[in-house]
């Protein structure tokens, strides 16, 4: 159990019990920013731009959520070709702020599911089991199962993740450690 004292020790202004990562003028330019990147993303990839039927994997654009546990956020992806796509995650709480890019690649490829090697490079704030908080940019690279129930949404994609991170977890240690992750992704077109 944590004392009243212990938080005392916590290195962070506690304002009205939340944790101010960012002050509130802060996250909604950065909220604007992400909304604004994710209008262009949507403007340039229209859906003329779409793959043919015989393509799943061309182009297509997906909007979800995605968790570095036990923190879950918000993510964008972008299918490049039959093998490569960009990830983007967002997320954010009283605890934790994470926000980065994913490169995925998938080297096992099946109707139903893929298998896939990630690098996730980033900038990672967040308090660990015992109250101390890191902020640093951190690298979590691993491998994931992606996989959908084509027989309920065609377009509606969940994967799970193990990596390891170079900053912690939140929640964890903060160093070194294995991580685990998940998402549902459905993709627009």
């Amino acid at each position: 159990m944590i004392s009243p004292e212990d938080l005392k020790k916590v290195p962070i202004n506690f304002v009205n019990g939340v944790i101010p990562i960012f002050s509130p003028n802060r996250r909604l330019c950065i909220f604007f920013f992400c909304l604004g990147l994710f209008s262009l993303s949507l403007s340039l990839c229209s859906p003329a731009a779409a793959a043919p039927d015989g393509e799943p994997y061309l182009l297509r654009l997906g909007g979800g959520i995605q968790s570095v546990f036990p923190e879950f956020g918000y993510s964008a992806i972008l299918n490049l070709n039959r093998t490569s796509a960009l990830q983007g995650i967002f997320v954010y709480n009283d605890y934790t702020l994470i926000y980065g890019g994913k490169y995925i690649h998938r080297f096992w490829r099946r109707p139903t599911h893929n298998f896939y090697a990630y690098g996730l490079l980033g900038h990672f704030s967040f308090f660990t089991y015992n109250w101390d908080f890191v902020s640093s940019p951190g690298l979590i690279a691993g491998v994931g199962l992606e996989f959908t129930t084509s027989d309920f949404i065609a377009n509606l994609k969940y994967n799970i993740e193990i990596g390891y991170s170079t900053v912690g977890s939140p929640w964890a240690p903060a160093d070194t450690t294995i991580v685990y992750g998940c998402g549902i992704h459905f993709y627009i077109f």
